[in-house]
């Protein structure tokens, strides 16, 4: 059964989203199909694994390129963060992964890209703990570029299962919502998670303005303008709050 994918990678991956916020063989076709706003994994992903890093993009690929090529690197490097079997990668193979990822996180489209393919793929439902690799990855990436897009990796999609009626999308978009936690709970100490979530949970629960510093109130701000923007009923707001609240502390598990 083909998951029906396209409205939260869309969502997801939508260009709005860059000021906040695989390597499939060349050329990386895009169908009308992608473009009309029906997106499967079939549309981007290689008809088959690669073993190794033969066909790992390279550090410059995944540095400069835009984002629709991002989404062809992410398909080409999430299996391998996902081994199966006796693919298992050597340290010298990890090390060469990890700067490559670390590389594509370190800007807009490629965190947009890469998060865009990850979060709605299978791979990552199959284990608890996220892979090493991407996990250092995402702790060494800069915090003012990533965490915006990882709190509307958890936002956008708690939305979308609220509303949603059909049931396999309403599966799909839980999936994604609980893929995006496991990233977020990555940085959860972090002053910045904190700080969006929290004005995040200001902006859900219409909470009035208090002593909070500057910083608190241009997020809260960023946040009004993002709920408007997506035009967020009430009952998405509580989901998104219950969602967001183990992330306003900043303690461990």
């Amino acid at each position: 059964m083909t998951m029906k994918l396209a409205p939260i990678l869309l969502a997801l991956s939508t260009g709005r989203h860059a000021s906040a916020f695989i390597m499939a063989p060349r050329p990386l076709t895009v169908s009308n199909t992608l473009l009309g706003g029906c997106l499967t994994r079939r549309h981007i992903m290689p008809s088959s694994q690669s073993h190794g890093l033969a066909a790992l993009p390279t550090a410059n690929d995944v540095s400069t390129d835009d984002f629709m090529k991002q989404l062809g690197h992410a398909s080409q490097i999430i299996p391998l963060l996902h081994p199966q079997g006796d693919n298992e990668m050597t340290e010298d193979e990890s090390a060469s992964l990890l700067e490559v990822l670390s590389r594509q996180l370190s800007h807009s489209d490629g965190i947009r890209g890469f998060f865009a393919v990850y979060l709605t793929s299978p791979e990552p439902l199959t284990v608890e703990e996220v892979p090493a690799v991407l996990a250092e990855a995402v702790r060494g990436a800069d915090k003012k570029v990533l965490v915006p897009l990882a709190c509307m990796n958890v936002v956008m999609p708690t939305a979308m299962q609220s509303v949603h009626e059909d049931a396999e999308l309403k599966e799909s978009a839980s999936k994604t919502a609980s893929n995006g936690k496991k990233i977020l709970r990555l940085l959860k100490e972090n002053d910045d998670v904190i700080s969006n979530c929290k004005a995040i949970l200001r902006v859900c629960r219409g909470l009035e303005e208090g002593s909070e510093e500057e910083r608190t109130e241009d997020l809260v701000e960023f946040w009004e303008k993002f709920f408007v923007n997506y035009k967020y009923e009430q009952q998405q707001k509580n989901d998104i709050a219950l969602a967001v609240s183990e992330f306003c502390s900043g303690e461990g598990d």
